[in-house]
This record gives structure tokens, C-alpha cells and sequence, in this order.
């Protein structure tokens, strides 16, 4: 009893296991005998092995999703990065084609004119109020100096007020230290186009008697040797009579968007037969 007592697991996991193999046994033997036991556990256990399969459905159709929804993510992401590149290369090439545009325009200027004509960049603009300049990426070493005309393929822009070795500074027609002799198209009245302190454009010194009119197109004259002749510098807006003596002055609009300038053409309208710079 007292061995019984010790190893009364062992003896009882032995007894259970032992029956299960005669049952089994049994049932080997008797293919036709129906074990009820057998089939009471079955039926208690079916209701438990649909759940368990069910969730186990679940369970793997829900991380089979997951895994699904993380490679869609990461799809989505290296697309977003793609078409974030590819509109970043759209906008390069837009630009690079309205580069192309502006500088075949300053090309075919260039054929218009006699003289020397140089290509070049607007680097910076003059945020003062009262002085209306830009710099260009052109300078003595590109055998660019103080006086010449400063060009775009719409009209005149200005002059060249002063040259480093790599830069120089170009007064706008705007400024009030600008100078253009310049005629009406219409009527051929002269005058001098110079630039206001409010940033306007006037054309001064003009007969009290000489025809002009608003919508006239005043060209330059050619007469003060910078500027060649011919080229668009605005059209007239306003008329004015009211100061006193000879003169007249008209209000002119600049043909030149001159803040959205980028390239220009550096012309010196004296030189013969000198080859630019690249």
C-alpha cells in the first residue's frame, strides 16, 4: 500500500494508458463496433474544433490582410516618391524649354543688329526705392563697359552704368538717371525718354506742337550712338501740356517687363567686326 501510495500518479497515468490501448486495440480488431464514449467525446468536441477553425481562418486571413496592407503601403510610397520625381523632372524640363525659348529670341535679336552684341544673365536686382538697377553676369574681362545699350527681344532695357572684371550694373530706362534719345513712330516727334523718381517714364523735351497721342510707339533714335535704331522702348499713356513754355512731355509705358527679366543682350552699336564671347 505504501508503494501505492507513492506512486499512485505513475500507476494511475500507467492504468489510463494501458486502457486506451485496449480500446484501441479493440477497435482495430472489431472495425464494426461503435465506441460510444468515443463518439459522446466526438460530438462534444465538434462545436469546439469549428470555433477553433474558424478563428484559425480568421486569425490567418487577418495577418495574411496585414501582410497585404503593408506591401500596398510600401507600393504607395515608392509611387509617391516616383511621381514626386518624375514632377520634379517635368518642371527641370519646362524650364530648360522656356530657356531655349528666351535665348533663340535674343538669337534672332542678335542677327537684327549691327555692332557687337553679348548674351548674358540677370544675377541680382537693386531692392532700393529710388534705384532701379540690375546686375548681369558679364564684366570687362567679357569686354563689356560703362555706356553700352542693354537689350531684350521685347525693347530696350537700359544702359551700362559701371563694369567689374566678372559683373556689371545696368540702369533701367526707369531710373531717373536714364537717358534715351528717342523718337515717335508715328509722327516722328524726338524727344528724350528718361526715367522719373516715382518709377515712371517720360518723354521729355518734346515741341509744345509735335504730334503725339496716346498709343503712339516710341522707338530709339540711334542719334546718341549707344542705342540702335529702331528699337521698341514703350507706348505713350499720357499726354501732358500743362507746364509752361515750348515743351510738352508724354508718359511712357516700357515695353520690357523689367522686373521679370533673366537674359539680356549687352550691345555695343559701335564695334565692327570684333567676335563676341562665348
Amino acid at each position: 500500500m505504501e508503494f501505492v501510495r507513492r506512486h499512485r500518479i505513475l500507476l494511475t497515468s500507467g492504468s489510463l494508458l494501458l486502457a486506451s490501448l485496449l480500446l484501441f486495440s479493440a477497435s482495430l480488431r472489431s472495425p464494426t463496433h461503435r465506441d460510444p464514449i468515443g463518439l459522446l467525446v466526438l460530438d462534444a468536441l465538434a462545436p469546439f474544433q469549428v470555433v477553433f477553425s474558424g478563428l484559425g481562418r480568421s486569425v490567418g486571413g487577418v495577418w495574411s490582410g496585414y501582410i497585404d496592407l503593408v506591401g500596398a503601403r510600401r507600393e504607395n510610397q515608392r509611387l509617391q516618391e516616383r511621381v514626386a520625381g518624375l514632377e520634379s523632372e517635368l518642371v527641370r524640363l519646362d524650364e530648360l524649354e522656356r530657356e531655349n525659348a528666351r535665348l533663340a529670341e535674343l538669337l534672332d535679336l542678335h542677327g537684327h543688329l549691327e555692332g557687337v552684341a553679348y548674351g548674358a544673365r540677370v544675377i541680382a536686382r537693386d531692392p532700393g526705392p529710388l534705384s532701379r538697377t540690375l546686375t548681369i553676369d558679364r564684366g570687362a574681362r567679357d569686354r563689356v563697359r560703362r555706356g553700352m545699350a542693354v537689350l531684350s527681344p521685347e525693347g530696350v532695357v537700359g544702359q551700362i552704368s559701371e563694369a567689374s572684371h566678372t559683373a556689371a550694373r545696368v540702369v533701367l530706362l526707369t531710373d531717373h538717371n536714364s537717358g534715351i534719345d528717342a523718337i515717335v513712330q508715328r509722327s516722328r516727334a524726338r524727344g528724350i525718354v528718361q526715367g522719373g523718381t516715382d518709377g515712371s517714364c517720360y518723354m521729355n523735351y518734346l515741341s509744345r506742337d509735335a504730334d503725339v497721342a496716346v498709343g503712339d510707339r516710341v522707338l530709339t533714335s540711334g542719334l546718341d550712338q549707344v542705342f540702335p535704331k529702331g528699337i521698341v522702348i514703350g507706348e505713350v499713356v499720357d499726354v501732358s501740356r500743362r507746364h509752361r513754355g515750348l515743351l510738352q512731355a508724354a508718359v511712357v509705358q516700357p515695353k520690357v517687363a523689367l522686373d521679370k527679366l533673366e537674359e539680356v543682350l549687352v550691345v555695343d552699336a559701335t564695334a565692327q567686326g570684333a567676335d563676341p564671347p562665348a
